[in-house]
């Protein structure tokens, strides 16, 4: 009997090695080229195992991250190009079952395969007795909870009626931890994370993720989209212009600016960028330089989070807890502050915003987890 398992590869002479060594040791290897590919199986089938190369992109601990997130309980098993205990032991620690050192063979591959098998297969009996004592006692739980769960209703439906709370924000838990940009695309959302150096996007449909790019030389601190192109902001400084086609190839870029901007936008005609630690805000021409038209300073308390439309500047504030508006063509007066229910956590930090269609979104960090939530713009 053959195990579906699937094998992430890019690599055409490599695929051809481990097509041959699974075939012999009766797996029914699916090949993908890369995490998009196979995360787009996931949709459709689970395989019984997932092996993954080390040395492609995007790296196997974004590949074992974003594994884990869709399939929690598929075993993974990094393919080492080289033998090294030292890169084994890390991935082993980011989450991999275990790492076939190079060269792969039908020998080296068979335990593992068979652990990854076994792992896999894994199933709990119980004992009868036990089984039907759990069951009267689910029985009684759920006749008690039937119970309280009529009368709560009740007192929910008359607290409802009478003490209506206002509608908290859409909000969505990311499998990363450190956004620090957002972008919205037509039909779907863009999102950095600097630990991970890497570009997050997400179906609009769903939040599930849909694409994954690496970007092993930048450590992205904030991101801005026009209708052809996407700026990417690092933390030297450095912004980059980059395409909208499959993988966001770079086009250009800046010198470094001092400070370093953390936030940037593109309101239709001009650029943005702002530095959240002086509360520097930059209007810039649209191009590959991104030159310096004129500099203001923040009017509210705390920035920590930026961005604008053809309209507006908007700024998420901690010290005032709120959103704040300001002109275009005035960014050192405030139009308006509105409180942000998402505030009502102390542990929040709103990192990155965008605005889309009357939706502000947010991106940041909440007791160690990402979260993304969006509200429609004050009016």
């Amino acid at each position: 009997m053959f195990n579906t398992i699937q094998v992430i590869c890019a690599c055409e002479k490599n695929r051809l090695i481990l097509r041959s060594i699974f075939r012999n040791l009766g797996a029914d290897a699916v090949f993908a080229a890369d995490l998009n590919d196979a995360l787009a199986v996931f949709e459709k089938a689970r395989p019984a195992a997932v092996f993954i190369v080390d040395g492609e992109e995007p790296s196997p601990e974004i590949q074992l991250r974003e594994i884990r997130r869709v399939a929690p309980f598929v075993p993974v098993v990094a393919l080492l190009k080289r033998r090294d205990a030292t890169r084994a032991v890390e991935l082993m620690k980011a989450g991999a079952l275990d790492c076939a050192q190079s060269p792969w063979t039908e020998e080296e591959l068979r335990p593992i395969y068979r652990k990854a098998l076994n792992i896999s297969g894994t199933a709990l009996e119980l004992d009868s007795s036990a089984l039907r004592n759990r069951r009267r006692s689910a029985w009684l739980a759920l006749t008690a909870f039937c119970t309280f769960a009529g009368f709560a209703g009740g007192l929910y439906y008359g607290f409802k009626k009478y003490f209506p709370r206002p509608v908290q924000p859409h909000s969505f838990s990311l499998p990363y931890a450190h956004p620090t940009g957002i972008a919205i695309r037509k039909d779907s959302i863009i999102i950095s994370d600097w630990y991970s150096q890497a570009l997050y996007e997400h179906s609009f449909k769903n939040f599930n993720i849909t694409r994954v790019i690496s970007l092993p030389e930048t450590t992205p601190v904030a991101l801005a989209s026009s209708q052809d192109a996407l700026w990417v902001a690092g933390a030297d400084g450095v912004i980059e212009k980059r395409l909208l086609d499959a993988r966001y190839t770079p086009v250009s870029k800046t010198a470094a600016f001092s400070p370093a901007p953390d936030g940037a936008c593109f309101d239709g005609l001009y650029f943005w960028t702002v530095n959240s630690g002086s509360g520097r805000i930059v209007k810039r021409m649209p191009g590959d330089t991104l030159a310096e038209l004129k500099t203001f300073k923040y009017p509210g308390k705390k920035l920590s989070a930026f961005t604008c439309d053809t309209r507006f500047l908007w700024a998420a504030d901690p010290e005032l807890k709120g959103l704040v508006k300001m002109p275009l063509d005035d960014p050192e007066r405030i139009l308006s502050k509105t409180e942000l229910e998402a505030y009502a956590s102390r542990t929040l930090n709103i990192t990155a915003m965008a605005s889309a269609e009357g939706r502000i979104w947010f991106a940041g960090e909440d007791g160690g987890r990402g979260l993304a939530f969006y509200r429609d713009e004050p009016k």
